[in-house]
């Protein structure tokens, strides 16, 4: 754990930047998503339960998507630059 916020602390502020701004367009996705399936309570229309369900699983991979290529391209950066 203390490696992975090392990491964090040390990736650059672009890099940085760019993982906030995803996983902010992500965390949209998913209050999106949420609300779709609580009209999907409301309404009990099943394409609305799959639409909902498909948006909120495709948000959690973005989001691990993002974090794992953020570190992937800040630690490709800092060995270019060695």
């Amino acid at each position: 754990m203390k490696l992975i916020l090392q990491k964090f602390n040390k990736m650059d502020s672009k890099i940085y930047k760019l993982l906030i701004n995803g996983l902010k367009f992500c965390f949209i996705l998913i209050l999106f998503a949420t609300f779709i399936l609580i009209r999907y309570q409301e309404v009990h229309n099943l394409n609305m339960f799959y639409i909902g369900f498909s948006l909120a699983k495709s948000t959690l991979f973005f989001i691990v998507f993002f974090i794992i290529c953020a570190f992937a391209i800040d630690t490709i950066k800092s060995d270019i630059k060695k």
